[in-house]
């Protein structure tokens, strides 16, 4: 069968695409991986068959649909980011971080975001072009607001990119996302903090703590950039002792109620 594919893809067949499945979890590779492969090969043998080259598609569903686990999202507990912010003297990097805590960004969003994106008199950041294309604004809290001030009286000049790499022979170039995840794993050290935080994690602390101060879901959704609220939902997992308290609040707020009207 492999030669025979190698030669003719329009030969595949279900049973061809089930051992391809089992060889990949043997390999092994990720389930989302996999998943991501299927949904390619959903497309090109869709194309296929718009293209009169193969009668139907070999993907069966739901017998090639895959369950991808979801992974719940982990913030940082108070405690933590105090110790990590203790621990960074550098404007900039206390700028960049503060970003991704104070407006949820992305470690891609930041690399690459430009001074003209930001409104200081609105207190906005515009975010364009994100992952999903989903196009937001974002506010900005007195503290990012007073470092971002800060760190552009130090830049001097007019660049375009507010970190940009300090490398000269990428000079005009943005800080990379990977050199930021460098940065954020020094200062994780420095502060005896020894669980493996990434810059997401800050964009995750961001939502779970909006949400524990009682934001509503959908505020949450659209500061983030989802497209969809069931991304967002998944942190409400995360905020038990919020739900609890505001149970109990409107419970009392019930018997309260109930109490004058059995009077």
């Amino acid at each position: 069968r492999q030669a025979t594919l190698a030669h003719d893809l329009t030969q595949t067949t279900a049973m061809d695409v089930d051992a391809w499945i089992e060889a990949a979890f043997r390999h092994p590779l990720a389930p989302s991986t996999v998943a991501t492969r299927l949904r390619v090969l959903q497309g090109f043998f869709a194309f296929l068959h718009e293209q009169g080259a193969i009668v139907q598609s070999p993907l069966r569903f739901p017998r090639h649909h895959l369950l991808v686990p979801q992974a719940l999202p982990r913030p940082m507990a108070d405690d933590e980011v105090v110790a990590f912010f203790r621990v960074i003297d550098a404007v900039r990097d206390r700028t960049m971080f503060l970003l991704m805590l104070r407006c949820g960004l992305r470690v891609s969003e930041v690399s690459r975001l430009a001074w003209s994106a930001l409104d200081f008199a609105q207190g906005t950041v515009r975010i364009d072009h994100s992952k999903g294309q989903v196009d937001r604004v974002v506010y900005l809290a007195p503290d990012v607001a007073k470092a971002l001030r800060q760190w552009q009286r130090l830049q001097g000049g007019t660049p375009c990119y507010l970190f940009p790499s300090r490398v000269t022979r990428k000079g005009g170039r943005p800080l990379s996302a990977r050199h930021i995840q460098h940065c954020m794993t020094r200062y994780l050290k420095l502060a005896g903090i020894t669980k493996a935080y990434s810059p997401h994690s800050l964009r995750h602390t961001f939502a779970t703590q909006l949400l524990n101060a009682g934001a509503a879901l959908e505020v949450v959704k659209e500061l983030m950039g989802h497209r969809s609220l069931d991304v967002t939902l998944r942190y409400t997992q995360l905020y038990d002792r919020t739900k609890r308290a505001q149970y109990d609040q409107a419970m009392a707020q019930v018997e309260k109620r109930q109490g004058c009207e059995r009077r």
